[in-house]
């Protein structure tokens, strides 16, 4: 649909903050297409201006220092002091993908009267020990929680937690800073460590928090006027690297069938609304443990990164970015009530192409080497779509050094079971990491260790549950089809 007005004239979304080049996901050149017209606050040297001089982004407002300031209420009147200088006063909706910007944009929305979830709520979102507060008073949830400014803090709370435990900042994105630690010792360390890593962030807060046993799933829900319209549930397990943790991707259906899939869609839903979010496509990572039921990692109040966008694409034919632009822009998606997956009985699953080594993209170029991945697996009409995730002369870490890898291709496949959809989402990664020289142009790190799951073991895990996963993949049709 195109984004305009009764007047004709074009929907003006705000989007506070431009980040880095690869969180966006094309979300700049879909609003584009979408006939928007975009404009962007962001720093001084912002990446942001070459899409202004292409015409993806109709202006880019500067504000000096957006990146450092804290993201409170006086940023907020800067940017809107800036916007107005600006003459720009038409703005029709505030959009972001952004977790470091999500309370400024709601805080800037709220000055300029368009749509947006409050300030509080999205607050509340963004840190987690205030997330794990107001779902403990609301009877949801029951955590051993613990909120570490000092060391004395970290130091109490490892008197009275069961290790293991997990370890992290209270505020975060994309499991960065999340350790697994297995000892009081241990638990002070990693504080110390990271509190020293991250003096940029003023009065850091850090959780030491229970660890929650069982599978991960990711949640998208869609919300309008403080409706839930729409929830979808899809495996989200993260790999070991170490005492870190990485998605791997989402995968569908749940292979945990679908009492536990209801379980967690009703606790998610409950979960949102207690945290006072309205409007717009959420993102939330969830555990579920026979111990101690549904539990709430995270919510994000803005739609999911890295595979999410294209799984919806896939299973649901539905574009996050678009339902989430018509919600900020008041347009109505009541629609979503009886969205349904397109292929019930098909299985999809994501990956991520990581190379061997840390070194330098280089060599053919990322769109020549993705190219010809697509050019290997045309024919194969399981391997869905490559998609890439890096940039030219970007440095990577590889799974050779201890860590996070980097990401360097999204890969999607399907099957008529789950198995098939993993061995053919295997069969790819494997082939891109044989010609992952063409590449990546490797630096002088260790030589290259084991990986804890490679391509290979992805082929075995599917044989190894192929039962299991047609059970819970003929579950999964008899609960769709009897909605």
């Amino acid at each position: 649909m195109a984004f305009v007005n009764a007047d004709g004239s074009r929907m003006v979304a705000l989007v506070v903050g431009s980040g880095f080049r690869g969180c966006h996901l094309g979300m700049f050149e879909r609003m584009c297409e979408l006939g928007m017209s975009t404009v962007v606050v962001a720093d001084e040297g912002s990446w942001a201006h070459e899409m202004e001089v292409t015409g993806v982004v109709h202006r880019v407002v500067v504000v000096p220092g957006l990146e450092q300031r804290p993201q409170e209420a006086e940023l907020a009147d800067v940017v809107v002091d800036a916007l107005r200088a600006a003459s720009i006063d038409n703005v029709t909706g505030a959009y972001n993908l952004i977790n470091w910007y999500l309370p400024l944009t709601a805080l800037v929305a709220e000055r300029l009267g368009v749509v947006t979830n409050s300030y509080d709520a999205v607050r509340r979102c963004a840190f987690k020990n205030e997330t794990r507060k107001c779902l403990v008073a609301s009877g949801l949830e029951s955590w051993q929680s613990f909120p570490c400014s000092t060391k004395q803090d970290i130091e109490q709370a490892a008197g009275q937690i069961v290790f293991p435990a997990i370890f992290k900042p209270a505020r975060g994105t994309a499991s960065i800073g999340v350790v697994k630690v297995f000892s009081a010792e241990e638990a002070v360390k990693v504080f110390l460590e990271q509190r020293a890593a991250r003096t940029y962030i003023q009065d850091e807060v850090f959780l030491l928090e229970e660890y929650i046993d069982g599978p991960e799933f990711g949640v998208e829900i869609v919300m309008q006027q403080g409706r839930d319209l729409f929830c979808s549930v899809m495996d989200a397990d993260k790999q070991s690297h170490g005492q870190f943790f990485q998605g791997t991707g989402r995968s569908f259906p749940t292979v945990h069938g679908h009492v536990v899939e209801a379980l967690v869609a009703s606790h998610c839903v409950a979960s949102v609304h207690a945290l006072g979010l309205t409007t717009g496509v959420f993102d939330l990572d969830v555990r579920y443990s026979p111990r101690c039921g549904v539990r709430i990692l995270e919510v994000n109040a803005r739609m999911g990164g890295g595979s999410v966008q294209r799984m919806h694409k896939h299973v649901y034919g539905m574009d996050l970015v678009e339902l989430h632009l018509q919600t900020c822009m008041g347009i109505s998606v009541g629609h979503l009530a009886d969205r349904r997956p397109l292929e019930p009985s098909v299985c999809y699953e994501a990956g991520w192409v990581e190379s061997p080594y840390s070194g330098v993209v280089s060599g053919i170029g990322i769109d020549a080497f993705t190219e010809r991945l697509r050019s290997m697996f045309r024919e194969n009409p399981h391997v869905l779509e490559f998609v890439p995730f890096c940039a030219d002369g970007d440095a990577i870490n590889g799974y050779n050094v201890s860590g996070l890898p980097d990401s360097l291709v999204l890969v999607f496949t399907k099957g008529a079971e789950k198995s098939l959809a993993q061995q053919h989402l295997a069969g790819a990664l494997r082939a891109a990491e044989e010609r992952i020289a063409d590449l990546v142009e490797p630096d002088a790190s260790p030589a290259p260790r084991k990986k804890k799951a490679s391509a290979e073991a992805v082929v075995v895990a599917a044989v190894g549950t192929a039962m299991i996963c047609t059970a819970a993949v003929l579950t999964h049709r008899m609960f769709w089809s009897s909605r």
